[in-house]
């Protein structure tokens, strides 16, 4: 499940849509909840935090370009499953899966 905070209504619903994607893309199979926040954040156009339990927190920067949203919540949904999996945070898998979601994703929604 997500929880949007923030953003144009147009944000909070490419967010929806783009949970849904990812889950999907990602073959996300636990439970997971996510409570994004669509603000201003410091330093990052975006960032991660796993509080445990399937539980994360995900700021994306409100001033992002529709493109850069959509690369800035790929990137963040590949930082989601590799918790989930317990593998090691790599931004270099993050950066190299981000493209290709975001591509299939605007093929198959804009």
């Amino acid at each position: 499940m997500i929880y949007i905070e923030g953003g144009t209504k147009s944000q909070r619903q490419l967010a929806k849509d783009l949970y849904y994607f990812c889950s999907q893309a990602l073959s996300i199979k636990k439970p997971v909840d996510i409570d994004l926040r669509i603000q201003d954040v410091d330093h990052a156009e975006a960032w991660t935090d796993h509080e445990g339990e399937g539980k994360f927190y995900i700021d994306i920067e409100k001033y992002l370009t529709t493109s850069q949203f959509i690369t800035a919540f790929c990137h963040e949904m590949v930082h989601v499953i590799q918790h989930l999996r317990d593998k090691p945070i790599s931004e270099k898998e993050a950066y190299q899966l981000e493209t290709g979601l975001a591509e299939q994703f605007k093929l198959q929604n804009i």
